[in-house]
């Protein structure tokens, strides 16, 4: 039998922005700590956008949890997802980010849907954590 590693041994499932019904403005995802990690892969799910709704996502990076004045990571956004855009998945990818927090910023133009986003890291240099910040990771 080969020995490998399976992903839940590399990986640190948390969520990114917590879903909510229908809103409009952007909504700041929290601080996702990079330490150790070579990458976050940020999952934007998506349910029933509105036929004049639009939605946008970003990724931004910090050196601070706080996010005083964050930097737009180049080339990491979604733009325009329409209402053809329904009750999908959508990722945005980032590796070897420069600073040490990221976060995701989505916004819809209007009430467009509901969405919310899971932030996975992976890559991990060092000790494996020992718990995830996933409720139940059923491994079999």
């Amino acid at each position: 039998m080969t020995d490998f590693m399976r992903p839940t041994e590399d990986l640190l499932v948390s969520q990114a922005l917590l879903p909510v019904a229908a809103t409009t403005g952007a909504r700041n995802g929290v601080a996702i700590d990079m330490l150790d990690y070579e990458g976050c892969c940020f999952i934007l799910t998506v349910g029933d956008i509105a036929s004049t709704g639009i939605l946008n996502m970003k990724i931004q990076s910090h050196d601070d949890s706080s996010f005083g004045v964050p930097t737009d990571i180049s080339g990491a956004a979604l733009t325009q997802i329409a209402d053809t855009g329904d009750n999908n998945v959508y990722v945005i990818d980032v590796r070897d980010p420069t600073e040490r927090y990221l976060r995701c910023v989505v916004t819809p133009a209007t009430a467009a849907s509901c969405a919310g986003v899971v932030a996975i890291r992976y890559g991990k240099r060092g000790t494996i954590p020992a718990t995830q910040a996933a409720v139940q990771i059923v491994t079999v």
